[in-house]
């Protein structure tokens, strides 16, 4: 196992020590984030005993097998592809290395090759679980430190997300039918994602509160594994109301092809969409994913607040949700004309 030698302390122009050493032929720098030499002594004394006690070596290759195994039992199908595809790639572009060899400059490798095939919103969901893929190295003690902690995305152009003007959406009610109109519906009125609808059971409805729980079960993950709970307005309640007759005490899904009690699947559900868009001669822009949008967009030109929408769509970071912001100028208009002196 390679150990980390030639360790030393040094001040850039900030006036910050630095922790210096060499790990697998790799120099490699830690900021002590002290301007205190006698602090710094101290960090490098605990991460020079850190350091050493924590890593070991193992390649790639074998990592990604332990990865994929842990990665089954807590992350939905379509992530561990996302894990799987993302650590082939990086594999094939930079090499079979020991995870302690690689360092930033695999990284930009890495975007760099990946962004001449694919687009800078892909190549940042991938940089994003790479990192996640080397921070489960640090906790598993096969690196000190994420060499990629610190890496630079890609710049995307801000994109107005897609959404359905309320005539357009009429249209669509009119020439669909059968689960395709019911899951249309459902999704303008609840905002949920494409699998939350199409996993979600009887049990996980109850109308008497008027509430919708998005829950994991065992075919079918959350996103970042997260349970919520998602309120249904009196149309809403009406329309599943009707849809629950007969099947209150079912533990079934809720939307199922005719004569099937098993769920819908998402590519299914998003190709029949596909399809009834061209029919009617909507933007071909438009997939299954702008019901959701379309279910914040009205929200926010109905004066909601960005931070409402946030925990309706179930969004972590209101940060995400600002890409409808700009929906409520109005309402900003109105605002900011209440300012006098």
């Amino acid at each position: 196992m390679a150990v980390p030698t030639q360790f030393s302390l040094f001040k850039r122009n900030n006036g910050i020590y630095y922790v210096s050493y060499c790990f697998d032929s790799v120099r490699r720098w830690k900021s002590t984030r002290t301007r205190s030499k006698g602090k710094a002594l101290a960090f490098l004394s605990e991460f020079k005993d850190k350091i050493k006690t924590q890593t070991q070596n193992i390649k790639l290759s074998k990592f990604t097998e332990e990865f994929l195994d842990y990665a089954k039992a807590i992350y939905a199908d379509k992530t561990i592809a996302i894990y799987r595809r993302m650590l082939e790639d990086f594999r094939e572009i930079c090499g079979d290395r020991m995870l302690t060899s690689y360092s930033i400059r695999h990284l930009d490798k890495y975007k760099a090759t990946r962004a001449e095939s694919v687009a800078p919103t892909s190549v940042n969901i991938e940089l994003r679980a790479l990192s996640a893929c080397f921070n489960t190295a640090v906790r598993w003690k096969y690196l000190a430190e994420n060499p990629f902690s610190g890496m630079k995305k890609l710049p995307v152009p801000e994109k107005v997300p897609s959404y359905i003007k309320k005539e357009q959406f009429e249209i669509l009610i009119r020439n669909s039918k059968g689960w395709l109109k019911e899951v249309i519906i459902f999704a303008v009125l609840t905002g949920l994602r494409r699998g939350e609808i199409l996993n979600l059971r009887y049990p996980d409805v109850d109308l008497e509160k008027r509430l919708i729980y998005v829950v994991s079960n065992q075919s079918f993950q959350t996103k970042h594994g997260k349970r919520r709970v998602v309120p249904m307005n009196e149309l809403l309640q009406s329309f599943l109301s009707e849809k629950m007759k007969g099947n209150i005490d079912s533990s079934g899904y809720i939307f199922t092809l005719t004569n099937s009690d098993k769920p819908i699947e998402g590519n299914l559900a998003s190709k029949r969409f596909r399809e009834l868009v061209r029919k009617v001669g909507l933007d071909s822009s438009i997939h299954f994913h702008s019901l959701r949008h379309t279910f914040a967009t009205w929200l926010v030109k109905a004066g909601v607040s960005i931070y409402e929408v946030q925990k309706l769509l179930g969004h972590s970071n209101v940060t995400v949700t600002q890409v409808y912001s700009h929906l409520a100028s109005d309402e900003l208009h109105s605002a900011v004309s209440k300012l006098h002196f």
